[in-house]
């Protein structure tokens, strides 16, 4: 990828590039949504929580709960009347539990499938007349994991949601020439909520990715991967897919 670092984000016409966060409340979409305004780019952040997102200096807050098709539609209307159109999106929810395939239910399958993929698929299917648009500069951002190339035992369900996200991602590069699909496959971040749906049984599951060498990056911030997510849009080649994982120390 051809980065070029410093440079403020701007679309094809030279405005402010116009972006779409979603999961703005905390972790990396928040430090996305943060780093993008900071970058120079105009930025709606949407969240469920969006008097959280309303917090961050300069990022203008959406209320949005990406399981409901209703608020994917409703929630691209308002970034689009608020920015003026639409140069890029940025799919950074995502939710996870601690999921034993022997005990876990179809509700617990659904609900992750339906903020990791579903929630994906109707934001992008909502934006996709604006993000196609001459004006736009076409871009589609989402957000993956380690866990897709090896899924750690007790989140395999996490890990099946975020590959059929890559599989979505390769797939509608492929239908939408016009559209510039980036996967950025994110290591263990963490200062993001994404453990706080976990119970005591967290332990165990810690020994054994670890034991069985499932643990194969280091530690890092959410501002580390905002940081490949602004390179990402910087870009004028930009990847189909890019890692954002610490090294191993």
């Amino acid at each position: 990828m051809a980065f070029v670092s410093g440079d403020s984000l701007v679309n094809r016409l030279g405005d402010p590039l116009r972006v779409l966060v979603l999961g703005a409340s905390s972790g990396i979409g928040a430090s996305a949504a943060k780093a993008l305004v900071d970058s120079g780019a105009q930025v709606v952040g949407a969240a469920r929580r969006d008097t959280r997102v309303a917090e961050l200096e300069g990022v203008m807050a959406v209320a949005c709960d990406v399981s409901l098709p209703e608020d994917c539609d409703r929630v691209v209307a308002a970034a689009v009347e608020r920015l003026g159109g639409l140069d890029a999106l940025v799919y950074a929810a995502g939710t996870t539990w601690i999921t034993p395939l022997d005990t876990t239910g179809p509700e617990r399958w659904s609900e992750i499938f339906s903020t990791n993929l579903f929630g994906a698929a109707m934001v992008t299917r909502a934006a996709m007349p604006h993000l196609l648009s001459e004006t736009s500069d076409n871009r589609a951002v989402y957000l993956t994991s380690d866990s897709v190339e090896m899924p750690y035992p007790g989140l395999v369900a996490y890990a099946a949601s975020k590959a059929a996200l890559r599989a979505y991602c390769q797939g509608l590069a492929g239908e939408f020439a016009a559209l510039r699909v980036t996967e950025i496959m994110v290591g263990p971040t963490i200062d993001t909520e994404m453990g706080g749906h976990f119970d005591e049984t967290i332990a165990g599951w810690l020994d054994r990715w670890n034991d069985e060498g499932y643990i194969r990056f280091g530690y890092q911030l959410s501002a580390d991967v905002a940081a490949v997510i602004v390179d990402t849009l910087r870009s004028k080649e930009p990847e189909d897919r890019v890692t954002a994982a610490a090294e191993l120390t």
